[in-house]
């Protein structure tokens, strides 16, 4: 499971050609790629927080955080909301 995460990690902020792991220096692959260092921490957050959710047992959510992981290379905007959305949703329960 932590493995599928990383390598979408790695293929969604396009660090690497394939799926496939690598025993390269992962910082370096980082540095070079052109997007901002915020939008990389947002999409390794994403990950995490979908990685936690499945480990909790909560898979509707850890699916909701990794596509927003998936999309948030090409659309900031999209994966903010569904981010934004879930935290919502998790203060409403935590009211009620």
């Amino acid at each position: 499971m932590i493995r599928t995460i990383l390598r979408l990690a790695r293929t969604g902020l396009g660090l690497l050609p394939s799926a496939a792991p690598s025993d390269e220096q992962p910082l370096k692959a980082l540095q070079g790629n052109g997007s901002s260092s915020f939008d990389k921490l947002n999409i390794l957050s994403l990950l995490a927080q979908a990685g936690y959710a499945f480990q909790k047992g909560n898979p509707k959510r850890g699916a909701l955080l990794l596509g927003a992981a998936t999309i948030a290379p090409k659309n900031k905007e999209a994966s903010y909301l569904i981010q934004g959305v879930l935290t919502l949703d998790s203060i409403r329960k935590r009211l009620s």
